[in-house]
């Protein structure tokens, strides 16, 4: 009992000082990526859209840069989402050459079964300019409030298509699972 209460305090001195930017060991099995720049402070509101049908081009090539910072507030490699509700998605998108993509589409990929939403940037991403590099991306953040009404039950990667003539994307790594 009296163990428990030393190492109490212990745990939460050592999770205050993680939060609040203090080092963690470095990981010596694997090469660090970059981080991703961390999610917008002044968050634009939510730009609403229904999900339609969309076909991506086969063998669609990969390119420009994105994240997606949350899904329903939520974050990870599978976020799951009753059918016929809605998803409050954002993130950022830049496409290959550092500008805010005209055009873009956020895309529930699933094959022949896609659906997509106009990719509506405008929200303030002063981390996204400065890890990337360019002022023009400063306006790179999106907001989305997708209407999944028409979306079936199934796993759909996440993706922004930043060129619907040739459908280039840009892969988030999230996969939202509608059940």
């Amino acid at each position: 009992m009296h163990k428990m209460i030393l190492v109490a305090p212990a745990l939460l001195a050592a999770m205050l000082v993680t939060g609040c930017g203090g080092e963690r060991p470095a990981d010596t099995t694997a090469v660090a990526e970059p981080a991703a720049p961390a999610p917008a402070t002044d968050v634009a509101p939510a730009v609403a859209a229904p999900a339609v049908a969309y076909a991506m081009a086969v063998g669609a090539p990969v390119a420009g840069n994105c994240a997606l910072d949350m899904v329903n507030g939520t974050h990870g490699p599978s976020v799951t989402a009753p059918v016929g509700s809605k998803a409050l998605v954002g993130g950022w998108a830049a496409s290959a050459d550092n500008q805010v993509p005209a055009n873009a589409l956020f895309v529930l990929a699933n094959g022949a079964d896609s659906h997509a939403v106009p990719l509506v940037a405008g929200a303030h991403r002063p981390d996204v300019a400065a890890a990337l590099g360019s002022e023009a991306l400063a306006q790179a953040g999106y907001n989305l409030d997708i209407d999944l009404a028409a979306v079936p039950a199934g796993s759909y990667d996440l993706v922004i298509v930043l060129d619907q003539a040739t459908s280039a994307y840009c892969d988030l790594g999230t996969r939202l699972v509608l059940e």
